[in-house]
């Protein structure tokens, strides 16, 4: 009877002791533990984003400065700018679009759109010949500076130095449409040579906010 005793009574101080166990929650330690661990996941996921980011800015700024090149090349080797070139199908094999008016600028959709092709079958810009340059959802062309052919307004145009002809870029962001401006002109998206919709980026042009969209930008040639 003592030994049965003696074994119920180490049954019910094991009992009490897990009990115990379940109940005791986290030590400081361990809740430390935990949130090291949160904060190398979250660490790591925002280097990611970080380098994510900087690379499609780098990206956008390399696709928006080699349009712009190759159009000046485009321009100095056959004296006309792509898309307005009034000889391309005679000097171009196997381009799929109409030859230019030759007048100097390219102010018709249908020279925009030829513009392109017109630079890649000349061997100065890489892609798919027939189809716009897109680049993470962005596209870059050569167009004409009108509100038609740009999205943007006369406004961002102005005189005396109307713009003639311009790179232009869609559906990017505020901050990467700053860092292109500060790689290419002067940091401010609302002077120099590089624009996008009047305020868009903020009165200074410095606006960094992911949040906000730019439709459009244009990058001045001549």
């Amino acid at each position: 009877m003592q030994l049965i005793s003696k074994q119920r009574s180490m049954a019910l101080k094991a009992n009490r002791l897990s009990l115990a166990r379940r109940n005791r929650g986290f030590t400081l330690v361990e809740i430390a533990i935990v949130l090291v661990i949160i904060g190398l996941i979250l660490g790591g996921i925002l280097n990611a984003q970080s380098v994510i980011r900087n690379a499609q800015t780098k990206d956008s700024i390399k696709a928006l400065t080699d349009m712009s090149t190759a159009a000046q090349q485009f321009n100095d080797r056959y004296g006309m700018w792509p898309g307005d070139y009034s000889n391309a199908v005679a000097s171009l094999p196997g381009l799929g679009c109409a030859n230019g008016n030759g007048n100097g600028q390219v102010n018709t959709a249908a020279e925009s759109t030829c513009a392109t092709e017109q630079l890649i079958r000349a061997g100065m810009l890489k892609g798919t010949a027939g189809s716009p340059l897109i680049l993470r959802g962005s596209t870059f062309s050569v167009t004409g500076a009108t509100a038609v052919l740009t999205g943007l307004t006369a406004a961002s145009f102005p005189a005396p130095n109307n713009w003639i002809n311009v790179v232009r870029v869609t559906n990017i962001d505020c901050d990467i449409a700053v860092q292109m401006d500060r790689a290419v002109d002067d940091g401010n998206t609302n002077t120099g040579n590089f624009r996008t919709t009047n305020g868009v980026c903020g009165a200074t042009g410095n606006t960094q906010s992911e949040t906000i969209a730019v439709a459009n930008a244009v990058f001045r040639l001549n």
